[in-house]
């Protein structure tokens, strides 16, 4: 016959050690978690400090060498995507030490995980779609931070760019975040010089050749302003548009930078406009 006594209910030591040993794994694995996130935010600051002390390094002695603005925007483009990329790995590695240390068994997990990547992979084509995408148009090339770009019904500048997504700005502040995934037919406006016009309009009685010399000698002299400007050639007249018994419309063409364009646009509008007024040209 067993004489062992059962522990019982009442009985305050049993309770006393269940509560020690509870109160020590809770600790414990309390412990470990403020470990890992602790070495999880130190770890992800010390690779992005590197990661912007090496692309930083590079940015700084290409600039000595005088550096385009294409390739430091190539360069400001892949420091976002370096800590996109860190930020995904770091994630997913400490968040399998987090499982651990709660006390839930990975290991199931990892043997069943090529179903469990197949059903969400099928759950996650979009996020996919858009990692590879994102993947392409750094590699092609497509733009980089600091590009003036036309995506779709979007116009703006580049501010932001990571494995998922894309931040374009325009004119007026907006802020469009758009899936790299759904970026298709894209037009880069500041790879090359972009050409635009302004029209301005004369009394008919007036000597073209005249306002045409006046429009021409004042693009010269605005792209020869040793100020700021994004001018790439002089404004110059590129001919007739219309013309009626009130009025004859004159076309100037201004080539600018994209990103200044329209600055550019309505300070030589306002320059043939004192031009022509001075010289007492009658504007219809």
């Amino acid at each position: 016959m067993n004489t062992a006594k059962t522990p019982h209910v009442v009985d305050l030591a049993f309770w006393t050690r269940q509560w020690d040993r509870l109160t020590d794994n809770a600790l414990s694995a309390l412990f470990q978690i403020v470990a890992i996130l602790a070495a999880y935010f130190i770890l992800r600051w010390l690779l992005n400090r590197v990661s912007d002390g090496i692309l930083g390094g590079f940015l700084a002695r290409e600039q000595r060498l005088g550096l385009s603005e294409e390739r430091a925007g190539r360069l400001q483009t892949l420091r976002g995507l370096s800590r996109s990329i860190l930020g995904y790995v770091l994630f997913f590695v400490f968040g399998v030490l987090l499982f651990k240390a709660v006390g839930f068994d990975i290991m199931p997990f990892i043997t069943t995980a090529g179903v469990i990547g197949l059903a969400i992979g099928f759950g996650a084509q979009k996020l996919v779609k858009d990692v590879i995408s994102g993947f392409f148009i750094i590699l092609d090339n497509v733009f980089v931070i600091g590009d003036t770009v036309a995506i779709g019904a979007v116009t703006g500048q580049v501010i932001e760019m990571g494995m998922r997504v894309t931040k374009i700005q325009d004119a007026t502040g907006r802020l469009y975040i758009l899936s790299n995934g759904d970026i298709a037919t894209v037009t880069n406006l500041s790879r090359n010089p972009v050409e635009d016009f302004i029209e301005v309009a004369v009394a008919p009685a007036t000597s073209l050749d005249h306002v045409i010399a006046i429009i021409d000698q004042t693009g010269k002299d605005l792209f020869a302003h040793t100020g700021v400007h994004h001018l790439k050639a002089p404004p110059h007249v590129l001919g007739i548009t219309a013309f009626t018994a009130l009025s004859v419309t004159l076309r100037v063409g201004v080539t600018s930078d994209p990103r200044g364009l329209p600055a550019e646009q309505m300070r030589v509008r306002a320059a043939v406009r004192e031009a022509l007024l001075a010289k007492e040209i009658v504007i219809a």
